[in-house]
């Protein structure tokens, strides 16, 4: 988890209609992530290879590749729906399409390497996410409101007054970027010519970052200066 940022956006001293005096202070807490999983749609039909290959033969061909990858099909895929069609000589093929589950990057690769080795190259990496998102993000909402009250604690104690119990907690909903489902998502480093020109570095399945944030909005009840 990256470190945490502090972020101070407003701060206003004022009065109540029960005549307390409060400070109001926003504060964000960030983090970078790498994502731990990932989801591959794979899709089998009949009709990419002419009726070459049969439904069977393709799923032959999947189990194959996914065995050579090391992949735990029971528990990693998952078929999302199947139907079948006819063309202009009304033959009838059918169609699948799995979902996998990876957890790196270089889990991706290797499944992606096999898939295409197995003549399976309808493929696709849909999203990346963190298993353990959830968990992160209550670490930031819970490092925001103590980033919250020791600026509030600044603040005040630059009056020489210090600052009381919270008299309202504003939370504004997560925010986060990179791990978006594009191109981007296997960020590809550029292909580059080796000492021998007909050979090429060939890109590699990368996942970007995911930054997550939680903002706070706290107003602590400010006590008087003492004496």
């Amino acid at each position: 988890m990256g470190a945490f940022a502090l972020f101070v956006c407003t701060a206003s001293f004022s009065q109540s209609i029960e005549d307390k005096a409060y400070v109001d202070v926003s504060a964000y807490a960030r983090a970078k992530v790498v994502p731990d999983r990932a989801e591959i749609e794979i899709t089998l039909k009949e009709s990419d290879n002419k009726g070459r290959y049969s439904m069977d033969e393709l799923e032959k061909r999947l189990a194959v590749a996914l065995n050579e990858a090391g992949v735990d099909a029971e528990k990693q895929l998952s078929l999302y729906r199947q139907y079948v069609s006819t063309d202009k000589k009304r033959r009838i093929y059918q169609y699948k399409t799995f979902k996998l589950v990876v957890y790196n990057a270089e889990e991706a690769q290797i499944v992606m390497d096999a898939l295409t080795a197995q003549e399976l190259s309808n493929t696709r990496i849909l999203r990346t996410w963190c298993e353990d998102y959830k968990q992160i993000s209550d670490s930031l909402k819970v490092a925001a409101v103590k980033n919250a009250a020791s600026d509030a604690k600044v603040l005040a104690g630059s009056l020489n007054q210090s600052i009381g119990s919270a008299l309202r907690i504003s939370y504004y909903a997560s925010r986060y970027s990179g791990g978006a489902v594009r191109n981007t998502v296997m960020l590809a480093a550029k292909a580059e010519a080796s000492e021998d020109a007909a050979t090429v570095a060939l890109p590699k399945v990368e996942f970007d970052e995911i930054e997550i944030e939680e903002s706070v909005n706290i107003r602590f009840e400010l006590l008087p200066a003492e004496k």
